[in-house]
């Protein structure tokens, strides 16, 4: 687990009675409050269909809401196509999909944001990638395809990709949920060296783990709400609520 208390800092992102709908007659979200401080790691846990994953594409506009506000490092994030810009510059997400460019190389894949987003030089954009693929722990498959890759490792380009957009926060949506078992690992590892220099995380993933060894807290969504928060320790081992003793009775 991180060492960074999330009562000392300040939130980065705050989320208040959030609310979506599907199609004006599925409530999604309903009525959210979430504050995620600096530094810190939370992981969102819950069953398929819970909203956990809509919930966290709210934070960069991949997901509308429709009531509620949501700030994100100082920025409230509205219709605003600058303040949505200003937002994504400053958060990165990794989804279930690697969504590789699978024309490019990797080191392609990791440059092409920054060099058209942050108007970076070609020579700082490669050094930055080649960094960061060494940290991520795949340096040597710089100037392959992602069709050469495993699913582990294009994850990891993944990571680092969102990376070299230097975000203040890093979102996950399930991970490792599309890899085979024996890559999971590795994908996990590097979000755990992730969690160690500091980032601020919101994972959602069944990694059971994972959440224990890492999270500062964790979360358990159901049915557009959130059910409980607590510490791994508590939240594992003494869940206050029925729903979530439920929930753990049928993962553990």
């Amino acid at each position: 687990m991180t060492s960074n208390s999330s009562s000392t800092s300040e939130p980065i992102i705050i989320a208040q009675e959030v609310e979506k709908w599907y199609d004006n007659n599925f409530h999604v979200l309903r009525g959210v409050d979430l504050k995620v401080h600096k530094q810190e790691v939370v992981v969102i846990m819950g069953p398929s269909g819970s909203g956990k994953s809509t919930f966290i594409r709210t934070f960069n506009a991949l997901e509308p809401y429709q009531k509620g506000a949501i700030v994100i490092d100082g920025i409230k994030l509205s219709h605003d196509l600058k303040n949505i810009e200003a937002i994504r510059r400053e958060v990165g997400m990794v989804f279930q999909q690697f969504n590789l460019f699978p024309h490019l190389t990797v080191l392609k894949n990791v440059t092409l944001a920054p060099t058209w987003v942050r108007r970076w030089s070609k020579k700082k954009a490669e050094e930055t990638a080649m960094q960061l693929l060494e940290k991520v722990g795949i340096l040597e498959q710089a100037h392959k395809y992602p069709g050469q890759l495993s699913g582990g490792q294009q994850q990891r380009v993944a990571i680092a990709r969102a990376l070299a957009m230097q975000p203040k926060i890093m979102l996950f949506d399930e991970p490792t949920s599309a890899l085979d078992p024996e890559m999971v690992r590795e994908v996990l590892d590097t979000m755990r060296n992730l969690a160690d220099s500091g980032m601020t995380m919101v994972c959602v993933t069944h990694e059971v783990g994972f959440a224990r060894e890492v999270a500062d807290r964790v979360v358990l969504m159901d049915e557009g709400i959130i059910v409980e928060i607590a510490p791994p320790e508590e939240f594992f081992n003494n869940p206050q609520e029925e729903r979530t003793q439920k929930f753990l009775s049928q993962i553990l």
